[in-house]
């Protein structure tokens, strides 16, 4: 098999790296199955513009996929332990500002007990907020890409364009890069996991990810990425601001991380909500108008009554867990509006002392320290002040 990453995105890059690589190491760093120029622009629409490579698909996209989740475990475990937990390091400060307490002969043993389980407290902030940052940064990138794939399709949520072009079996390189790295990225969530100190909903985060890999999976396999892509898009967008409010609020910063909480809901509400149940409405009532009921895999047809009935039951699957964190994440908004707190049901369970996993009880750059231990932001009022006991700021949802 002939590799080849000649094609306009940024990628191809790697062609030259990667030209002194062994024909049988090739597969897990170039895309596989490029289609000759000629039969490209004859599968391309003159409209579109200039065909680029177009590539097919077979076995040897898993060897690409292998590749993507390592390259994302190391490209993780360098973000959050060399640029992300420096940086929150030198936002909050040293803990002994924080904890007030001075050096020397008149330290109590109680001071020095604080002074610990402050550490303890810092280390666990700078932690989440490495976590998180990890993951705003891989959504910001890879939802920026699904926009400019949808974007290069004329109407392309429409059902002509959703449908009508059945079977998806030749792919931009941008667009099979982009599936793969998604299908590599939900392998390394489940490494990421396991690996993490567990959540209370571990159980449904795993299932959620092992739904969201046999979607990948079976809409690449059965020629309906286009979908698929739109679909990655929607559930995307709230996996920006999610990571980024809880960054903010690691950081002390809690006006910000309530605007950016605000917005989440209402960006879940409109795009996995609302957009999810379009495309189950569309694959309900607008698919069968457009691809029928056809098994030919020589033509890419993998179409079958079975399979419209299982592709519905998943989406459904993933509406409802979708519909679940969204009742969690109001209940959180609701309990902040009426001053009573906030706290996380998906939060990994603390020890006694710490019993609440965002609260950093450190000096930030830009704050000051209340007596519950909150980082408020310079010329904001405390919690005593504007008349609520637990701020406004203590949102402790995590998706």
């Amino acid at each position: 098999m002939t590799h080849n990453m000649s094609s306009p995105f940024s990628l191809s890059y790697l062609n030259t790296i990667t030209t002194r690589l062994p024909p049988s190491l090739r597969p897990f760093f170039l895309l596989s199955y490029p289609v000759p120029p000629s039969a490209s622009r004859r599968l391309l629409s003159p409209a579109l513009g200039p065909a680029p490579t177009l590539y097919g698909k077979g076995p040897e996209d898993v060897y690409f996929t292998i590749s993507c989740a390592l390259g994302f475990t190391i490209l993780r475990e360098i973000c959050v332990r060399y640029i992300l937990r420096w940086f929150a390091l030198l936002w909050l400060g040293p803990v002994d500002r924080a904890n007030g307490s001075g050096k020397g002969k008149g330290r109590t043993i109680k001071d020095e007990r604080e002074r610990r389980r402050l550490k303890r407290k810092r280390q666990h902030v700078v932690t989440r907020f490495a976590e998180q940052g990890w993951s705003f940064l891989y959504c910001s990138v890879f939802w920026s890409m699904g926009m400019l794939i949808l974007r290069r399709i004329p109407n392309a949520t429409s059902p002509a364009q959703l449908w009508g072009g059945y079977p998806f079996i030749s792919l931009p390189g941008l667009t099979k890069f982009y599936y793969l790295a998604q299908l590599g990225w939900w392998f390394h969530q489940i490494y990421v996991i396991h690996s993490e100190k567990p959540r209370k909903d571990h159980w449904q985060m795993f299932t959620h990810h092992i739904l969201t890999i046999a979607l990948i999976v079976g809409s690449y396999v059965i020629n309906i990425t286009r979908v698929g892509t739109l679909i990655h898009v929607l559930m995307d967008f709230c996996d920006i601001l999610l990571p980024l409010a809880k960054m903010l609020r690691y950081l002390g910063l809690s006006n910000l991380c309530d605007l950016t909480f605000v917005v989440f809901l209402v960006g879940w509400l409109l795009t996995r909500q609302v957009g999810l149940f379009l495309v189950i409405r569309s694959i309900i009532f607008d698919l069968p108008q457009y691809i029928p009921y056809r098994w030919d895999p020589s033509e890419g047809f993998l179409w079958t009554r079975k399979i419209h009935y299982t592709f519905i039951g998943a989406m459904s699957v993933l509406l409802c867990l979708a519909t679940m964190w969204f009742y969690l994440a109001c209940m959180v908004a609701i309990r902040v509006v009426r001053g009573m707190g906030a706290e996380d049901s998906r939060s990994d369970d603390e020890d006694e002392e710490s019993p609440l996993e965002d609260v950093p009880e450190v000096q930030s750059s830009a704050g000051h320290i209340t007596k519950s231990g909150d980082v408020t932001p310079a010329g904001a009022s405390t919690p005593s002040e504007n008349g609520n006991g637990t701020g406004n700021g203590d949102l402790r949802k995590r998706r």
